[in-house]
Protein backbone atom coordinates (compact mmCIF):
# COMPACT_ATOMS: atom_id res chain seq x y z
CA UNK A 1 0.00 0.00 0.00
CA UNK A 2 1.39 3.22 -1.07
CA UNK A 3 0.93 6.17 1.15
CA UNK A 4 0.11 9.32 -0.67
CA UNK A 5 0.59 12.75 0.69
CA UNK A 6 -1.38 15.67 -0.54
CA UNK A 7 -0.40 19.25 -0.47
CA UNK A 8 -2.90 21.79 0.70
CA UNK A 9 -3.54 22.99 -2.81
CA UNK A 10 -4.58 19.57 -4.09
CA UNK A 11 -8.26 18.83 -4.02
CA UNK A 12 -9.98 15.48 -4.04
CA UNK A 13 -13.37 15.09 -5.58
CA UNK A 14 -16.03 12.79 -4.23
CA UNK A 15 -18.18 10.44 -6.28
CA UNK A 16 -20.98 13.01 -6.60
CA UNK A 17 -18.61 15.59 -8.03
CA UNK A 18 -18.32 17.71 -4.88
CA UNK A 19 -15.21 18.50 -2.95
CA UNK A 20 -14.27 16.15 -0.12
CA UNK A 21 -13.90 18.89 2.52
CA UNK A 22 -17.34 20.40 1.92
CA UNK A 23 -19.24 17.75 3.84
CA UNK A 24 -17.08 18.37 6.88
CA UNK A 25 -17.62 22.11 6.55
CA UNK A 26 -21.36 21.67 6.05
CA UNK A 27 -21.57 19.43 9.12
CA UNK A 28 -19.67 22.02 11.13
CA UNK A 29 -22.00 24.81 9.97
CA UNK A 30 -25.05 22.69 10.75
CA UNK A 31 -23.70 21.97 14.21
CA UNK A 32 -22.96 25.67 14.83
CA UNK A 33 -26.44 26.60 13.62
CA UNK A 34 -28.06 24.07 15.92
CA UNK A 35 -25.94 25.22 18.88
CA UNK A 36 -26.75 28.88 18.19
CA UNK A 37 -30.45 28.11 17.90
CA UNK A 38 -30.32 26.14 21.15
CA UNK A 39 -28.61 29.00 22.96
CA UNK A 40 -31.19 31.49 21.65
CA UNK A 41 -34.07 29.26 22.72
CA UNK A 42 -32.54 28.75 26.16
CA UNK A 43 -31.93 32.49 26.54
CA UNK A 44 -35.49 33.26 25.47
CA UNK A 45 -36.83 30.70 27.90
CA UNK A 46 -34.83 32.27 30.75
CA UNK A 47 -36.18 35.74 29.94
CA UNK A 48 -39.71 34.33 29.78
CA UNK A 49 -39.27 32.43 33.07
CA UNK A 50 -37.86 35.53 34.80
CA UNK A 51 -40.79 37.63 33.58
CA UNK A 52 -43.25 35.00 34.81
CA UNK A 53 -41.51 34.92 38.20
CA UNK A 54 -41.79 38.71 38.48
CA UNK A 55 -45.47 38.53 37.50
CA UNK A 56 -46.04 35.91 40.21
CA UNK A 57 -44.34 38.08 42.83
CA UNK A 58 -46.44 41.10 41.81
CA UNK A 59 -49.62 39.00 42.09
CA UNK A 60 -48.60 37.61 45.48
CA UNK A 61 -47.89 41.14 46.75
CA UNK A 62 -51.24 42.42 45.47
CA UNK A 63 -53.15 39.56 47.09
CA UNK A 64 -51.30 40.00 50.40
CA UNK A 65 -51.91 43.77 50.28
CA UNK A 66 -55.63 43.23 49.70
CA UNK A 67 -55.78 40.72 52.54
CA UNK A 68 -54.03 43.17 54.85
CA UNK A 69 -56.35 45.99 53.80
CA UNK A 70 -59.46 43.81 54.22
CA UNK A 71 -58.50 42.89 57.77
CA UNK A 72 -57.82 46.55 58.58
CA UNK A 73 -61.25 47.55 57.19
CA UNK A 74 -62.91 44.79 59.22
CA UNK A 75 -61.10 45.65 62.47
CA UNK A 76 -61.83 49.35 61.94
CA UNK A 77 -65.55 48.59 61.71
CA UNK A 78 -65.65 46.34 64.79
CA UNK A 79 -65.98 47.65 68.33
CA UNK A 80 -63.06 47.26 70.69
CA UNK A 81 -60.27 48.72 68.58
CA UNK A 82 -58.85 52.20 69.01
CA UNK A 83 -59.61 54.17 65.85
CA UNK A 84 -58.62 57.57 64.49
CA UNK A 85 -61.13 60.37 63.98
CA UNK A 86 -61.31 59.19 60.37
CA UNK A 87 -62.42 55.74 61.59
CA UNK A 88 -59.31 53.65 60.89
CA UNK A 89 -57.51 51.52 63.47
CA UNK A 90 -54.46 53.22 64.96
CA UNK A 91 -52.31 50.10 65.06
CA UNK A 92 -52.23 46.79 63.21
CA UNK A 93 -50.91 44.00 65.45
CA UNK A 94 -49.33 41.08 63.66
CA UNK A 95 -51.44 38.74 65.83
CA UNK A 96 -54.48 39.57 63.69
CA UNK A 97 -53.04 37.46 60.89
CA UNK A 98 -52.52 33.71 60.62
CA UNK A 99 -50.49 33.39 58.45
CA UNK A 100 -49.00 36.85 58.25
CA UNK A 101 -49.39 38.47 54.80
CA UNK A 102 -45.81 38.59 53.57
CA UNK A 103 -44.35 40.91 50.99
CA UNK A 104 -42.73 38.42 48.57
CA UNK A 105 -39.57 40.49 48.19
CA UNK A 106 -39.02 40.80 51.95
CA UNK A 107 -39.97 37.62 53.77
CA UNK A 108 -37.39 37.92 56.53
CA UNK A 109 -38.81 37.88 60.04
CA UNK A 110 -35.96 40.16 61.14
CA UNK A 111 -37.47 43.09 59.25
CA UNK A 112 -40.32 45.17 60.73
CA UNK A 113 -43.44 44.01 58.93
CA UNK A 114 -45.61 47.17 58.95
CA UNK A 115 -44.91 50.87 59.35
CA UNK A 116 -47.78 52.98 60.64
CA UNK A 117 -47.65 56.53 59.30
CA UNK A 118 -47.24 59.35 61.80
CA UNK A 119 -50.30 61.52 62.57
CA UNK A 120 -48.69 64.46 60.72
CA UNK A 121 -48.76 62.30 57.55
CA UNK A 122 -52.51 61.68 57.84
CA UNK A 123 -53.21 62.89 54.30
CA UNK A 124 -50.39 61.02 52.57
CA UNK A 125 -51.47 58.39 50.08
CA UNK A 126 -47.95 57.03 49.52
CA UNK A 127 -45.07 56.42 51.94
CA UNK A 128 -42.14 58.81 51.84
CA UNK A 129 -39.89 55.92 50.78
CA UNK A 130 -41.47 53.47 48.34
CA UNK A 131 -38.41 51.22 48.12
CA UNK A 132 -36.55 49.41 50.84
CA UNK A 133 -32.93 50.38 51.03
CA UNK A 134 -32.23 49.69 54.72
CA UNK A 135 -32.83 46.59 56.86
CA UNK A 136 -34.86 48.58 59.42
CA UNK A 137 -37.57 49.55 56.92
CA UNK A 138 -40.93 47.79 57.02
CA UNK A 139 -42.20 45.82 54.04
CA UNK A 140 -45.71 47.32 54.37
CA UNK A 141 -46.96 50.85 55.05
CA UNK A 142 -50.32 51.82 56.56
CA UNK A 143 -51.76 55.29 57.04
CA UNK A 144 -54.44 55.35 59.76
CA UNK A 145 -55.40 58.85 58.65
CA UNK A 146 -56.95 57.63 55.41
CA UNK A 147 -56.74 53.82 55.48
CA UNK A 148 -54.16 53.50 52.69
CA UNK A 149 -52.05 50.33 52.65
CA UNK A 150 -48.98 50.08 50.43
CA UNK A 151 -46.40 47.41 49.71
CA UNK A 152 -42.82 48.55 49.49
CA UNK A 153 -40.67 47.20 46.70
CA UNK A 154 -36.95 46.49 46.33
CA UNK A 155 -34.64 49.24 45.14
CA UNK A 156 -34.01 48.56 41.43
CA UNK A 157 -31.31 49.86 39.09
CA UNK A 158 -33.15 53.10 38.33
CA UNK A 159 -35.71 55.15 40.20
CA UNK A 160 -38.04 54.89 37.17
CA UNK A 161 -37.91 51.08 37.31
CA UNK A 162 -38.53 51.14 41.07
CA UNK A 163 -41.50 53.50 40.61
CA UNK A 164 -42.91 51.32 37.82
CA UNK A 165 -42.75 48.20 39.99
CA UNK A 166 -44.29 50.09 42.93
CA UNK A 167 -47.14 51.27 40.72
CA UNK A 168 -47.75 47.75 39.39
CA UNK A 169 -48.04 46.37 42.90
CA UNK A 170 -50.03 49.17 44.53
CA UNK A 171 -52.32 50.61 41.85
Amino acid sequence: MERRTRSRNQRRFTADGGLEGRTTMRSTLNLLTILTLGILILGGWRVYADARQEDRMISIARIAKERLHSEIRLRSALDGNAVTTQGWVRDVPIEWFHPVPMNPWFESTDRPWLEVAAPRDGRRREPREIAISRPDQAAWWFNPGNGEVRARVPQLATSAATQALYDLVNH
